[in-house]
């Protein structure tokens, strides 16, 4: 529109508006003053000069009831409500008046609906009048009567349900909340989102569907200060579940969309999971007796999965069980999605059949959940001409089972405790207490616990231990404070040890990784407690604790009666019955396609003019009608033909096929839509079948698997001590109910969500302990917009244990650490811990061979890079991870030299905050004495797609990790790389006192950093935590240039290297450049003739004792023609090789 035509159509707006002109009552003027009104460049300050005119609202109502014609209502009509429906997008409720006098009186608002009811509005029609009926529902001390009368309509709140738009759909779904909600209520609470968004969160499907997906809402989330909000008492127990659900599943949902906008080429990244291009319906799958597994779709795809290329047929079974790279295809509960036209379908999990997938062309089994989703799934499945079956590598098994136990949660052991303490009330005593311990601690904490506990050693515990041994017995929540390397795991086994030798409670003990939990119940089996009392539940143990795993178990009988095997008996029947049910109602979906004479069976009754448009004249006088083909014609030819875009034939003159004539005169386009949705609403119907039949299955096999499981509770009992991660706590939910455990323990309860927490406090737990420390890293969360660091108030990655921390709740802390030499342990006493004492033994640590200082911060201006392959999920204010070249390189060599001092590599750990730095390392460290990760840090770096090619890592290779993964942990020696190196000054997620705190606190003996002061320094965000940091540094001098490497052999030789081609010239060999010369076990002539290097350690003999001579020697041959060349420990050669080459030739010469 040009600029003249839109100030002729302002001044047109305006003089109505003013009374300069008088608007007529015909379609033209009508048009011209809306078509101003929408050229109007702020919506709001144009609903301002409508109310404020006299004449607005009067010429608004007038122009739009001017024409109530199926153009103009597809036309202008939809461009004025959709320009002035932006007014509500700014906030505000001006617009009330505006939309009231339209609607009121309603003659332009029934034509309106009539045409929504009448299929005649186009889809931006459709979407501006869901819109407004969902505005006129939403408005506040109005009478919406009529309005909540129409919208309950089955004819319009089916249609919006059901649309192919996902804004009319999100405004059906919100309609609908409204509806069966009493008041209107805060827009911002949940429900009414779209098909997955419900007022009740246990009413919320884990597994999200298509249309929250699609969904551009803000989901309802509350902050965690309602935790503490004094007005809402009365219903902060619910308010509290509603807000730990929401808020995981949330942080699940991030992950989830990151991987479909990938997968949907909307975001830019690499996709982890398999995709199969086309999938096809194969059939239904029930499972193998005794597997009690729900029901899902057979897929079959096509082409055959490129995994399988090079494999021969009768190895695929073998490859894809036994085979490192096989056994991770479509893995077992992982989640995938059917993809139409770049649209998401559904979402499911997998069920891993490796029989079906080992299968030629595989079969993928799918199992989806909610009625809706599998309806409109099978509607595709047999109407869509390609589907795509992508797998999705979201970490779903990390939070189903939590959030599935929150779902089930209805009261809370201590929950006055959790959610009700104040300031200056006491905490309660457990129901059970040992006195003979406390007591006799109380009098006289230094006392040997030898004696009480029966251990194998003495135990005298600091005043601190013995005040965290004496809270944990006699509170019934309690919170022990562990600082880095005071022992809090000791404290743990103690506890767990007194609480097994003085009571009968079981006692349940959680930790957050696997990892954790194999190193605490090894703590537990040394402190003295009976392995034959513990057990482990899930998967992948140590070769520790194996033995404890409960699938290494023997097998319980479980005892049942006569009724017993009757109840199990019936059971197994009803699901034979529906078995064969699904599999009858399956029938009509499968290929081929669909029969015409089955159509003409469904519009019989569905489609009465269309059935009567395909009838087939009987013949008369007996005679056969004789078709085309010179056969009889059969009952579904007129609908055959029609169907392939034919005429009538013969019968085209036939009075019922004259009276179809809009039916036979439809275009093909038209006609294979209309068949389509036939087969959808016949899909529906036996979709219907299908739902009902696998409602009852699953229902009888979840009552089988129940019934066939309790073996797992008689092994539990046998057990006082049960060990698991908190998901497997949420996962074996049901089975530790079962027995009943008293006591929960939790181990780095700093370290675990909340909501974790919850689910494994099961309704027989009387005390809990947390053991753990707040002032490290806190639990790890995908989302970042939902963490403490971000401050919008969600708070998801602050701990139970914090959280009531900082509320003021009774707490006891360790004050003596036994892992740093105080060196080391100085930074987090001055930055941290005040109280922080050094243990005797600390002090005594020798000094870190060939290095001027036990600390050193090696400080360059070396750049950064980004790595955009990857970002790092606990840095908020990047896109990219990032990667410090030159660091890389010195770390390297850093490490060698302390190789060549004699460390072995099981003594230094190499840490550094980024992937992408963590990525570049592994690659420059593999050639050279192999990499070893652990899980934490494989999975961090497979889900960014850096950790390429798996590989055997030697058992001696150096352990590489992320400050993040390596809490919890220590080394003799930590070399870290700190990559940020910008002239930005921008440290990201390094400004975090918290990882500040674990990055120093690792190191036993020796800590050397390499990274740029200036930048850390200088940082905006944290430059003054780095800035205190630096000062004691400073103040330490342990600040260098380089390396300060010292000679063993040479004390005074001592250099700085600043780059790490300055090692093989400085420092070649470990040593200085003076030669070594000392003399060899094995050779009298010659000395040693490296450079000067290490040669006695503490944990080595003297390398001279074991070197071989390397001299070059050299002597004429016996014939005195040619020299011959050896080294001095090689024997003086026998034979000449030129002479017997010579010797070759001369035969050669003589034979020819």
């Amino acid at each position: 529109m040009t600029d003249q035509r839109t100030r002729q159509l302002d001044k047109r707006f305006r003089d109505v508006l003013d009374g300069n002109v008088e608007l007529e009552l015909r379609p033209g003027p009508c048009r011209l003053f809306l078509q101003g009104l929408c050229v109007q460049a702020d919506p709001a300050n144009c609903v301002d000069q409508i109310i404020r005119s006299p004449r607005g609202i009067d010429a608004v109502q007038k122009a739009l009831n001017s024409d109530l014609g199926e153009e103009f209502l597809n036309g202008p009509a939809s461009d004025v409500l959709e320009y002035l429906l932006r007014v509500d997008s700014v906030g505000g409720d001006v617009l009330n008046d505006v939309i009231v006098g339209i609607v009121e009186p309603p003659i332009f608002w029934n034509a309106f609906h009539r045409a929504f009811e009448d299929g005649i509005l186009d889809q931006r029609a459709q979407r501006v009048f869901a819109s407004v009926l969902s505005y006129l529902l939403q408005m506040e001390n109005r009478d919406t009567a009529a309005y909540r009368e129409l919208a309950s309509r089955p004819s319009l709140l089916d249609n919006f349900l059901t649309s192919g738009q996902q804004a009319v759909r999100e405004a059906g779904y919100l309609i609908k909340h409204i509806l069966s909600s009493s008041d209107i209520g805060d827009s911002g609470a949940p429900g009414g989102r779209h098909d997955n968004d419900f007022a009740d969160f246990r009413k919320v499907a884990i597994i999200p569907t298509a249309d929250e997906l699609l969904s551009q809402r803000r989901p309802a989330l509350r902050p965690a200060s309602l935790f503490d909000d004094p007005d809402g008492k009365d219903s902060r127990f619910t308010d509290y579940l509603d807000i730990l659900f929401r808020l995981l599943r949330e942080d699940m949902m991030h992950e989830l969309k990151e991987e479909i906008d990938i997968v949907l080429k909307k975001k830019q990244g690499r996709h982890r999971g398999i995709v199969v291009n086309h999938v096809r319906l194969a059939g239904v799958h029930t499972g193998a007796a005794r597997q009690n597994t729900h029901w899902g779709l057979q897929l079959r795809c096509y082409p055959d999965l490129f995994v399988f290329k090079g494999i021969k047929d009768e190895d695929r079974r073998k490859f894809i069980t036994d085979n490192d790279r096989g056994s991770k295809i479509f893995r077992h509960q992982s989640l995938a999605c059917l993809v139409v036209q770049d649209t998401i379908l559904s979402l499911g999990t997998i069920h891993r059949d490796e029989e079906l997938l080992a299968k030629k062309p595989p079969i993928v089994v799918l199992q989806i959940e909610g009625e809706a989703n599998i309806s409109k799934t099978l509607v595709q499945l047999k109407v869509a001409k390609q589907i795509r079956l992508v797998q999705i590598d979201t970490a779903l098994f990390a939070f189903e089972p939590v959030l599935r136990a929150l779902q089930k949660v209805q009261t809370l052991p201590l929950y006055h405790e959790i959610l009700f303490w104040e300031a200056g009330t006491s905490v309660g005593s457990p129901p059970i207490t040992i006195p003979q311990i406390t007591s006799q601690l109380a009098q006289n904490p230094s006392m040997d616990l030898q004696p009480l506990f029966k251990t194998r050693k003495s135990i005298k515990l600091d005043v601190s231990q013995a005040q965290s041994l004496i809270i944990g017995l006699n509170q019934k929540l309690s919170l022990i404070q562990g600082p880095p390397g005071t022992g809090k795991s000791f404290v743990g086994a103690l506890l767990a040890k007194a609480l097994h030798d003085f009571t009968r409670q079981t006692i349940l003990v959680v930790c957050y990784t696997n990892h954790a939990l194999d190193q605490f119940l090894e703590d537990l089996i040394n402190i003295g407690i009976n392995s034959q009392s513990i057990v482990r539940l899930g998967g992948r143990p140590n070769s520790a604790v194996a033995h404890l795993s409960i699938h290494n178990l023997p097998k319980e009988k479980v005892f049942r009666t006569r009724l017993d095997w009757t109840a199990l008996d019936s059971t197994k029947a009803f699901a034979s019955d529906y078995q064969q049910r699904l599999q009858q109602s399956f029938k009509p979906l499968l290929p081929p396609q669909t029969d015409p004479n089955c159509l003409l069976t469904y519009i019989r009754s569905k489609d009465a003019d269309y059935f009567n448009a395909f009838r087939v004249p009987k013949p008369k006088g007996g005679m056969s009608i004789v078709g085309p083909n010179g056969k009889a014609v059969p009952p579904q030819f007129l609908i055959t033909r029609w169907i392939e875009g034919q005429d009538a034939w013969n019968f085209k003159s036939e009075p019922h096929v004259q009276r179809a004539e809009r039916i036979w005169n439809m275009s093909k386009a038209l006609r294979q839509q209309k068949v389509s949705n036939w087969i959808a609403g016949m899909v529906e119907k036996s979709a219907e079948d299908i739902c009902v039949a696998g409602r009852g299955f699953n229902r009888c096999q979840d009552s089988l698997a129940q019934t066939f499981g309790q073996g797992v509770a008689a092994q539990l009992r046998r057990k006082r001590i049960i060990g698991c991660t908190t998901t497997g706590a949420a996962k074996y939910a049901d089975d530790i109910k079962a027995i009943s455990p008293g006591v929960l323990l939790v181990e780095e309860a700093g370290e675990i969500l909340e909501s974790h927490i919850v689910t494994a406090l099961g309704t027989s737990i009387t005390q809990m302990i947390l053991i753990g420390d707040h002032k490290q890293l806190r639990p790890k969360v995908n989302s970042y917009d939902l963490t403490v660091e971000r401050g919008q108030g969600y708070d998801l990655n602050r701990s139970l244990f914090e959280r009531l921390v900082l509320k003021g709740f009774p707490h006891v802390t360790l004050s003596v650490q036994h892992r740093m030499r105080p060196e080391v342990s100085a930074f987090i006493r001055a930055l941290t811990y005040p109280e922080l004492e050094d243990a005797p033994r600390t002090k005594t640590r020798e000094n870190i061979r060939g290095l001027q200082s036990n600390i050193v911060f090696i400080d360059h201006a070396h750049p950064e890079e980004d790595d955009k392959r990857a970002f790092d999920r606990a840095d908020g204010s990047s896109s990219a991870s990032k990667q410090n070249p030159f660091e890389v390189k010195m770390v390297l060599r850093i490490v060698r030299y302390l190789v060549q001092q004699g460390y072995g590599t099981n003594s230094i750990v190499v840490l550094t905050p980024y992937l992408g730095q963590l990525s570049l390392l592994r690659e420059s460290f593999k050639s050279e004495t192999g990499t070893i990760l652990s899980d934490l840090d494989s999975n961090d770096l497979g889900r960014a797609g850096l950790l390429g090619d798996i590989v055997s890592h030697k058992k001696t290779g150096i352990r590489l990790a992320t400050i993040d993964n390596y809490q919890g942990e220590e080394s003799d020696i930590i070399v870290a790389s700190l990559c940020r190196s910008n002239p930005l000054n921008i440290i990201g997620f390094m400004s975090s006192p918290e990882r500040l705190n674990v990055l120093i606190s690792r190191a036993r003996n020796g800590l050397i950093l390499v990274g740029n002061s200036s930048t850390f320094e200088r940082s905006r965000k944290g430059g003054h935590l780095w800035s205190q940091f630096f000062d004691l540094l400073r103040s330490g001098g342990y600040i260098y240039r380089g390396l300060p490497i010292k000679c063993q052999r040479h004390p005074s030789c001592i250099r700085e290297i600043g780059r790490p081609e300055d090692f093989d010239e400085h420092s070649p060999d470990g040593g200085c450049t003076e030669p070594c010369n000392m003399g060899l076990s094995s050779c009298t002539l010659h000395a040693c003739t490296l450079k000067c290097h290490p040669f006695r350690t503490p944990n080595q003999l003297d390398v001279h004792n074991t070197m071989l001579c390397k001299v070059d020697c050299s002597a004429m041959c016996l014939a005195g023609t040619h020299r011959l060349k050896w080294k001095c420990h090689q024997d003086y050669p026998v034979k000449c090789s030129s002479c017997e080459k010579v010797k070759r030739e001369a035969k050669l010469e003589k034979k020819a």
